[in-house]
């Protein structure tokens, strides 16, 4: 062991003093290095990034130059511009004036003179020059009705009757041409009445001498949002022309009418009974002559004796 070796352990306050003088002995030798490595490869000079290559807004004007553009707002300044921009406080109104100024200047709603009614049901108001008006089928001059006028034009010798009960139109027309009138009323371009609403009949035994059937088709007219009701009258075993060309849901209503009162209808596909069996043979039911117990006698059970009908003065049972 050298004697500076012994004299830096016996010293300690003296072995700081030699690192600092090592380090800047290296700093420098490393520097000298870089200074070599950078004279052999010179780097190319680079230019300062500017705001369309950085991507960046543009750079903030100095202090100094923003401050010279805008002048700092002073509070006092922004009240008194405030202050003349607002209203005066007795130009405000009140909560009192502004619900006397609402009460002043409301008015009373008119009170209903007359009912809501169903549109269905009311007649739209007729419009002058309108042949086809809807307000016309509810006139007080039943000649207005557009089916009547039509009717009286194109067919003038089957119009027997026409019946006006409560704004309902009934029209009486021979059974010969019952077809016919169908067609001509469900293909009209203005009258439209295009649906078959029922087919029924009724016996008119003693409420008048002849004709004894009325074979009632009750009429509707989708777009104009009326009703009508064809009559013909035909007495017992005279045929009436079906309508189930016009209309196919007359099928099963003829063959009830059929079933129940008699009535022929001429062209029906498949007229037989609807109701009651195919071999019914008591006549048909709701004939006004009808026995409440039939026509035929008929046995009581757990008795020896029979039950006899109760005949009817009528001699046309239709059996």
């Amino acid at each position: 062991m050298s004697d500076g070796d012994t004299n830096a352990r016996n010293n300690p306050e003296e072995q700081p003093q030699a690192q600092p003088e090592a380090a800047a002995a290296d700093a420098a030798a490393e520097a000298s290095r870089l200074d070599a490595a950078t004279a052999e490869n010179p780097v190319p000079a680079q230019e300062p990034p500017t705001a369309a290559t950085s991507g960046a807004g543009p750079e903030p004007e100095p202090k100094s130059v923003a401050d010279a553009s805008a002048p700092i707002a002073q509070p006092e300044q922004v009240a008194e511009a405030v202050a003349d921009l607002a209203p005066e406080q007795g130009d405000l109104p009140s909560a009192g004036q502004e619900a006397a100024a609402a009460a002043e200047g409301e008015q009373p709603l008119p009170e209903a003179e007359e009912p809501i009614q169903d549109l269905a049901t009311t007649p739209a108001p007729a419009i002058e020059g309108d042949p086809w008006a809807r307000a016309l089928y509810f006139d007080e001059d039943i000649e207005k009705h557009p089916v009547v006028r039509e009717l009286r034009r194109v067919f003038p010798d089957d119009v027997l009757d026409i019946v006006r009960f409560r704004d309902e139109t009934t029209i009486h027309v021979r059974p010969a041409q019952l077809r016919e009138i169908c067609y001509f009323i469900r293909d009209h371009e203005q009258l439209a009445i295009n649906f078959l609403t029922d087919l029924t009949a009724v016996d008119m035994l003693r409420m008048r001498t002849a004709p004894r059937f009325d074979v009632v088709v009750q009429l509707y007219s989708i777009p104009n949002r009326v009703r009508l009701r064809l009559k013909a009258g035909i007495d017992d075993g005279q045929t009436v022309p079906s309508l189930v060309p016009v209309w196919n849901g007359a099928n099963w209503l003829e063959r009830e009418a059929y079933d129940m009162f008699g009535v022929i209808f001429e062209g029906h596909p498949n007229l037989k009974r609807m109701l009651l069996p195919d071999d019914w043979d008591e006549g048909h039911p709701l004939r006004k002559d009808y026995p409440l117990r039939g026509w035929k006698e008929f046995p009581v059970y757990n008795t020896e004796r029979t039950v006899p009908r109760v005949r009817t003065r009528w001699t046309g049972r239709g059996v």
